[in-house]
């Protein structure tokens, strides 16, 4: 136990330095050669600290003065150090990395001080037999609320990392709601902003990023899949989760602006107005693969529109096994994200000609595939902004826990 706490020791330093290390190539040189040996260092330290900290039930020898400090700053990790961003916009990793290294030195100097001999633990601190009964009864009376505790922060926190690595961060998982990011991209007199939207968000989220559009030689390049044959056997809107979540959806949000079609890109600018022009960037239904249309008129009829949500996603999911091929995913998300991201990718040529700034406030599942394309014409990444999307805080617990179990449903 003594060799597998040093190790927990020198994996807390070496993630610490591996990540100011990482934070500073990024920030110096826009290169993340480290990412990788980052994370692989710190899920080593989470792990090897989690044996550590069962092994304090089982060793009293091991020194919880000198261990519980790193325990605890795990768990703050966790959390993304969060509200410290709140606090700290600007770097916040490095300065969170710097403060863990500075922590592990000061942890070391203290547990030399303690054995008169190395920063690391040595033999005489585990003088004598390691197990003891009331020992074990404390740690076991304790972790009837740590582990639950470190089992919700371990599962937050592979679920918030799976949201950020599939939605490239445009979506952020912290522990008082889902935040959206909005990107802005300068080349000269050019300014393209990504702004990542949520199908169900809080009414000030959608407010907010309205506000913030400007009025003369603005675009924005609208999503919104059209139905110009009648495909859509049901009625396909998100309106019903709505409230139930006490949320509003996004297709009852419109922005404030001028509808223009596609072939007025072509036209000289006109006047400048003081509202933005908007134009439907998106393809229609009719483009999709029969399949995924099936697909979506199951996840109307079964889930959108359902009066249960468990109900409804049992009765998906049922349908699902009988419909769904092996190649189901592929196709649905080649129609879903690709075609659309390369209608609305099509139009950023034409629209740069005419407007200083084109907005594209779609989905955040999108902005991996645009962002590049954008990145790519050589626009450079000038501002980064978050906006709360959703506050679990304000979420209708009750009502929603009611749909669920059918409570209140004959």
């Amino acid at each position: 136990m003594r060799k597998l706490a040093n190790l927990f020791l020198i994996l807390f330093l070496v993630s610490a330095g591996l990540a100011i290390a990482n934070q500073l190539l990024l920030i110096l040189l826009d290169l993340q050669i480290l990412s990788g040996a980052e994370q692989l260092s710190w899920w080593a330290c989470i792990f090897t600290g989690s044996l550590v900290y069962l092994g304090l039930g089982f060793n009293k020898h091991l020194p919880k003065t000198i261990l519980i400090p790193l325990f605890i700053w795990l768990f703050w990790k966790l959390l993304r150090c969060w509200p410290l961003e709140n606090i700290v916009e600007e770097h916040l990793q490095l300065y969170a990395s710097c403060a863990q290294l500075l922590l592990g030195i000061i942890i070391l100097k203290l547990n030399r001080r303690q054995n008169h001999r190395s920063s690391l633990l040595i033999r005489n601190q585990f003088f004598g037999p390691a197990f003891s009964g009331r020992n074990l009864f404390r740690f076991s009376l304790i972790n009837l609320v740590v582990l639950p505790v470190a089992l919700i922060l371990i599962s937050y926190s592979i679920i918030g990392n799976l949201i950020e690595t599939k939605t490239a961060g445009f979506v952020q998982l912290k522990p008082n709601g889902l935040y959206m990011s909005e990107r802005i991209y300068q080349q000269g007199d050019k300014q393209i902003r990504l702004a990542g939207m949520i199908h169900l968000g809080q009414k000030d989220f959608y407010t907010d990023l309205m506000a913030s559009v400007p009025g003369t030689r603005t675009l924005i390049l609208a999503e919104g899949v059209s139905d110009e044959e009648g495909l859509l056997r049901g009625e396909f809107g998100y309106g019903k989760i709505a409230d139930l979540l006490g949320l509003t959806s996004q297709e009852n949000v419109d922005f404030r602006g001028r509808l223009i079609d596609a072939i007025e890109l072509d036209e000289p600018a006109a006047e400048a107005l003081e509202i933005p022009d908007i134009l439907r960037a998106d393809i229609d239904l009719k483009q999709f693969d029969p399949h995924t249309r099936e697909v979506l008129n199951a996840l109307a009829k079964y889930v959108l529109n359902a009066e249960s949500l468990a109900n409804g996603y049992f009765e998906f999911n049922r349908w699902g096994q009988e419909h769904f091929t092996p190649d189901s995913d592929q196709i649905i998300i080649n129609d879903l994200i690709h075609k659309r991201n390369q209608a609305v990718l099509s139009y950023l040529p034409e629209a740069l000609l005419k407007y200083d700034t084109v907005i594209i406030p779609w989905g955040a599942l999108h902005m991996e595939e645009i962002e590049k394309a954008v990145l790519e014409k050589g626009f450079i990444l000038k501002n980064n902004r978050e906006r709360l999307s959703i506050d679990f805080l304000l979420l209708p617990y009750g009502a929603l826990w009611n749909n669920l179990t059918g409570a209140g449903h004959p």
